[in-house]
This record gives C-alpha cells, sequence and structure tokens, in this order.
C-alpha cells in the first residue's frame, strides 16, 4: 500500500487549488522559498485493518510559515487550510473517506522571527 505518498500527492494539489495566498506547499522548502508558504509535515498511520480490507488510519501533518509578527494572517491561512481540506475526499485517486481536521494551532518559531501554523488531518483509507 503507497497510500501516505498518494494522500501527500492529492493535499497539496488541494491546498494549491484551494488556498490563495500562498506562494506555494512544499514537501521540503528550501532557504530561497517564499512566505507565506506550506510544507507537508510529519505523517504517521495505524493499521485499522478488519478481517477482508487492509486500511490505515492516516494523521499528516500541514505546516503553514510565515514572516510576519501578526498572527492573525497566520491563522487566517491556517483556516483556509483547514476549510479546503474537512471532508474532503479524492475518490478517483485513492480509496479513502473525507479528510477530518484533528487540530489547527498557530504559534510563534523560536527562531523569533516566523509564526508557525500547524493543522492536522486524519484520513481513513483502504488498500
Amino acid at each position: 500500500m503507497r497510500a501516505g505518498r498518494i494522500l501527500r500527492q492529492i493535499v497539496r494539489a488541494r491546498i494549491l487549488d484551494q488556498v490563495s495566498g500562498l506562494t506555494g506547499v512544499y514537501d521540503r522548502a528550501t532557504e530561497s522559498s517564499a512566505y507565506p508558504y506550506a510544507t507537508l509535515g510529519a505523517t504517521y498511520w495505524t493499521d485499522d485493518s478488519v478481517e477482508c480490507i487492509e486500511a490505515r488510519e492516516i494523521t499528516l501533518q500541514i505546516d503553514l510559515w510565515h514572516s510576519q509578527s501578526n498572527k492573525g494572517v497566520c491563522e487566517d491561512l491556517t483556516d483556509d487550510i483547514a476549510a479546503a481540506l474537512q471532508g474532503w475526499a479524492d475518490e478517483t485517486a485513492l480509496t479513502m473517506h473525507p479528510l477530518h481536521v484533528s487540530l489547527v494551532r498557530i504559534m510563534d518559531d523560536p527562531d523569533g522571527v516566523s509564526v508557525h501554523g500547524v493543522v492536522q488531518v486524519e484520513a481513513m483509507v483502504e488498500g
């Protein structure tokens, strides 16, 4: 099952299509990436298989990075990402249930300059 890789690809495409105001959505940003941008962060999964169906509950973190000291702009963008993903599914790319946003968080980044937003989504996928 390669569901994690597919999930990352379709979530990235959905954010790019639905959320304006981002300079990009990266698997991994570089030092030259312009703010505000999103990166696909940590993922983990647990086995949710039953007798005849292979399934996983996958959790994917989307990180939002912004340089402004005003957390409100970052919060607006995390709200837009959460709205684009909550209840959404791409069933042509992956056998999945609609996404569930389980966490949204805004915080100061330890670099002292950036603001960091987190949107965590959960997906039940079958293989």
